[in-house]
């Protein structure tokens, strides 16, 4: 994935940001947030801080948690990222990524898996952090 760039936009096409993913592997969060603001698990994609925005006018955040933020648009509402306020990380959603269906993707690691519900099951064998664990990764 060195030196790959891709395309994260909005449905109607206000926002758009460049973004060079760290590697073909993306993370799953199981959180009640992350559920609440996707209407199920969040698949993220992890791009450090070189990123590139368009539309930033178009763009809204909102403070989710003590160590992350949200952008979304505020015209159209698409879910674009979440920015780890420590490091200034974004996550880019998976769906807001000009992804190719055939590209080879993997799950890096699944958060709050003790908050992910019976009614949904992901076919992987990747590593797994608990509630407990992630706030102490965070320190919150």
């Amino acid at each position: 994935m060195e030196n790959v760039v891709h395309t994260a936009k909005c449905l109607c096409g206000k926002v758009e940001l460049k973004v060079k993913p760290k590697s073909n592997k993306f993370v799953v969060c199981h959180c009640d947030t992350c559920k609440r603001w996707n209407g199920g698990p969040q698949f993220a994609m992890p791009c450090g801080t070189d990123i590139t925005m368009k539309g930033q006018d178009h763009l809204s955040v909102f403070s989710s948690s003590p160590w992350a933020t949200r952008g979304f648009c505020k015209r159209c509402g698409t879910h674009l990222y979440y920015r780890l306020n420590h490091s200034g990380e974004y996550n880019i959603l998976l769906g807001a990524l000009d992804i190719d269906k055939d590209e080879n993707l993997e799950i890096e690691v699944q958060y709050f898996i003790d908050r992910k519900p019976a009614y949904y099951s992901l076919d992987a064998d990747s590593p797994v952090l608990t509630t407990k664990e992630m706030l102490e990764l965070f320190g919150a």
